[in-house]
């Protein structure tokens, strides 16, 4: 495929989606970091992980544990871990019945990191309008916001990324029939606003038919190609940082009510 070389301007390429199904998040965290690896060195593709996560809170860099509002016994009983991420932004929720898309292709040196982001706004709005749903992005509020029936404005994705070397990844996660009590459990994004879903807006649609569509809309944004591969080669140990923070990662529900 086309690629930039490092300080670059990015070339459009192939872009290849895969649909993972569940993944454990460290599971996904390594996995990124492997993907945006072979990206660098031009050993692999450019690739976009769709997936759904096991209950997780994760807490970006300008994020605080101050808003996670739920007791670590709470977050245990409803099997949910969290931890301290390297994206930006603050805090926020993954769980089933919620697409996560982490893109992680090259931007090239001095990114225009506000169009990248808006670029995925965009596509996410794309793909909730083949489902009837009328979305919109709102200023100096990252992430995709829809309205209630009963007109209160909601966000139904939240959008954070990482740019290490000229390679984007983390990314995005649409609520598709996510159980919205999980962010009652914290501030998401560090202030309060309602949360929706496509459930909560009345439609119901499989989760990959969901991803592919949202697949659809970033590639042609980003000027890729779309392409689809079945899996993923597993990240080996050597792909993955001395320094990089999955390494350190800890579950700080699990160190909480550790005996």
């Amino acid at each position: 495929m086309a690629r930039s070389t490092e300080g670059a301007s990015p070339r459009p390429g192939r872009l290849e989606a895969s649909w993972l199904g569940r993944v454990p998040y460290l599971a996904g965290w390594r996995l990124q970091e492997a993907v945006a690896a072979r990206v660098r060195d031009g050993s692999g593709p450019e690739r976009l992980l769709l997936l759904e996560h096991d209950p997780v809170y994760t807490i970006g860099r300008s994020g605080s544990v101050a808003n996670l509002l739920a007791a670590p016994d709470v977050l245990r009983a409803a099997h949910a871990a969290a931890y301290r991420v390297d994206r930006g932004g603050d805090i926020t929720y993954h769980g089933p019945g919620q697409v996560v898309g982490y893109p992680i292709l090259t931007l090239g040196h001095g990114p225009d990191l506000v169009a990248y982001v808006r670029a995925i706004e965009d596509a996410l709005g794309a793909a909730l309008r083949t489902y009837g749903i009328g979305s919109r992005a709102v200023a100096k509020r990252t992430g995709v916001w829809v309205d209630l029936p009963d007109g209160r404005e909601a966000k139904i994705a939240a959008i954070g990324v990482r740019v290490s070397r000229g390679v984007a990844s983390h990314g995005f996660a649409l609520n598709v029939a996510t159980d919205l009590a999980a962010f009652a459990r914290m501030i998401p994004c560090g202030f309060a606003h309602e949360v929706a879903s496509l459930e909560r807006l009345g439609v119901r649609a499989p989760l990959a038919e969901v991803a592919a569509r949202c697949a659809e809309a970033l590639a042609e944004r980003l000027g890729r190609e779309l392409a689809w591969a079945e899996s993923v080669p597993a990240p080996r140990d050597d792909e993955i940082g001395e320094h990089a923070p999955v390494r350190d990662a800890r579950d700080l529900v699990a160190e909480a009510v550790a005996p």
